[in-house]
This record gives structure tokens, C-alpha cells and sequence, in this order.
């Protein structure tokens, strides 16, 4: 399930001024990705006159725009899809649940759960949108046993996938717990920009098969999150953030990371070796991490 802040969950009858915010970023992307196409064009031809060195910088050029083209296409269409689903249910002709912008994403990957990871410069510090339980509680695994999909992907700075038997060969403590889940198949993708990456993007299967074409549509979505949505090509425009719908489901785990400072001063230890005491005791008592760290805010549970 995912978590959002106060007042930023639409009712059916407020859900149209969600949908039209939805329809003009829509029509924005389709704008940058046709401009981004007429660009691209125009490098093709210059590419195939004038000296070498020249066509070498227009060739880059070309594909460098195709790329932006692409990326503004798969962030119209997922915005698309969640426009058409967020109009389903207010209509009251969809799921009895409000649409969660990271079903869309999933949906695009070709499989039934997904989550965004974002990460600060400590892999523990996250922020987390999920498209349902599923993909929720595969998050909590990770955070709790500090292995995984995201973890590696996150760390390696590539993606990385596991099917069937190679998941807890691959982790030995994720796989066989993300298996009683009913996860027999994960891919995990950086979510990359210029200056290194930011999180990840996870895709979580029932069938115990990785389809070529779910690890390649995990590159574009990721890809288009991250410079249409989390890191806006012109973050001057007018708009507010919160108008981006990853970024009005994510879950701020501020708990979390209150919980471990407190720990870290108990212990007489560092923030990271507090969050996997913390991490640890929730493995062990099986809830949340973030159960366990509000508990310990309370003073009703100790870690040693």
C-alpha cells in the first residue's frame, strides 16, 4: 500500500482537477517528444554532409535527441494511463481502491507489482512509492534484511534480475523470503543521471520467467521517470511538484531514520548500525520496518 502525505489524496469528487493536471503533462510530454523528434531529424541530415568530424558530432547528436524523444513518449503514456484509470474510478467504473500512479508502471514493465526506490548518499535513507501490498511488502523485505534487487542495483549501478531457483542463490536471505510472497521473478533498474544514481526501479513476477521485454521496458520506464518526473528537463516551468504523481504517493520513512537516531545514541553506534538493528529486530518479530522503528519512538520496543 501506498503511503501519502496529508490532503494529497483525491476524493472521486476532486479527482477531474487530478485527471485535467494529468492531460496538460500529457500534452507537455507530447510537445517535447515531437520537438525532440523534429531535432533529431534535422542531425540525421546535417549527418550525412560536411567534414568526418562533423558528421560524428551530428550522428551523436541524433541519436542523443531520439533518446529524448523516446523518454518524453513513455512519460505521456504512463501519465495517459493514469489519467484514464483515475476518470475510471471516479466515475465509480474501476477497482473500488483510488488508481496508484505505480500501477501504470507496471502495467508499462508487463508485470503485476512495481516500486520506486529513492536513496540519499546511505542506502538505508529511503523513499518509497509502491504500486500495491505486494510490491510494498517486497520493499520491507529489503529494507529489513539489507539485500536485494534494489540493494544490488543500487550499489552496482546496473540493472540486475533473478528467476526461480537463481533468487536465493542470488540473495540467500531475500530470495527464499521473497519467494513465500508468491515472487518468483524480479528486475531491478538504476535510476541514473548525469551525476549517478538516484534509486531504483523494481518489477516483481508471479511466473518464473523473465521476458526479454520486461527487462527492456524496465530501462525505458526508469528512464523516463527519472528526467521526466523526478528530475523535470526544465525545473523553472510553472508547476508544483506535488502536481508529479510518483512524487505525491512516495512514503517518507522519516520514522525510520527518527527511530535509528534515537537507537545510535542508546548504543553509543553509528546511524547505519542503528537502522540494521532496527532493520534485524523486524526481521526477526516479522512486521514492518516501520512498525518496529515507531514502536521504539514509543519506548515500547528495545533493541538489545
Amino acid at each position: 500500500m501506498v503511503g501519502v502525505g496529508p490532503g494529497s489524496v483525491p476524493s472521486p469528487d476532486d479527482a477531474a482537477a487530478v485527471v485535467a493536471r494529468l492531460r496538460e503533462r500529457v500534452a507537455e510530454e507530447q510537445r517535447r517528444a515531437a520537438r525532440a523528434a523534429e531535432i533529431a531529424a534535422r542531425y540525421e541530415e546535417q549527418s550525412a554532409v560536411g567534414p568526418d568530424y562533423l558528421r560524428s558530432l551530428n550522428t551523436r547528436m541524433a541519436v542523443l535527441h531520439w533518446q529524448m524523444q523516446a523518454r518524453h513518449r513513455m512519460s505521456a503514456a504512463l501519465q495517459e494511463v493514469h489519467a484514464i484509470r483515475m476518470e475510471a474510478w471516479a466515475d465509480g467504473r474501476g477497482p473500488a481502491f483510488r488508481p496508484v500512479f505505480m500501477s501504470a508502471v507496471a502495467a508499462a514493465m508487463g508485470v503485476g507489482s512495481a516500486a520506486a526506490t529513492l536513496r540519499g548518499r546511505r542506502l538505508a535513507a529511503v523513499v518509497t512509492a509502491a504500486s500495491d501490498a505486494l510490491a510494498r511488502a517486497a520493499h520491507d523485505l529489503e529494507v529489513a534484511l539489507g539485500e536485494g534487487p534494489a540493494v544490488t542495483a543500487m550499489t552496482a549501478g546496473v540493472p540486475v534480475s533473478a528467476v526461480g531457483d537463481s533468487l536465493p542463490d542470488r540473495w540467500p536471505l531475500y530470495g527464499p523470503a521473497i519467494g513465500e510472497l508468491g515472487v518468483r521473478a524480479v528486475v531491478a533498474v538504476p535510476l541514473r543521471h548525469a551525476s549517478g544514481c538516484i534509486g531504483t526501479l523494481c518489477a516483481y513476477s508471479p511466473e518464473p520467467v523473465l521476458l526479454d521485454s520486461v527487462i527492456a521496458s524496465a530501462g525505458r520506464v526508469a528512464d523516463a521517470v527519472t528526467h521526466t518526473m523526478l528530475l523535470p528537463p526544465d525545473p523553472t516551468a510553472d508547476g508544483d511538484v506535488s502536481d508529479v504523481p510518483l512524487l505525491a504517493e512516495i512514503d517518507y520513512q522519516a520514522v525510520v531514520h527518527q527511530a535509528a537516531g534515537m537507537a545510535a545514541v542508546q548504543f553509543g553506534c553509528g546511524i547505519d548500525d542503528a537502522e540494521r538493528l532496527i532493520r534485524a529486530r523486524a526481521f526477526a518479530d516479522g512486521r514492518p520496518v516501520e512498525e518496529v522503528a515507531l514502536s521504539v519512538l514509543r519506548r515500547e520496543t528495545r533493541l538489545d
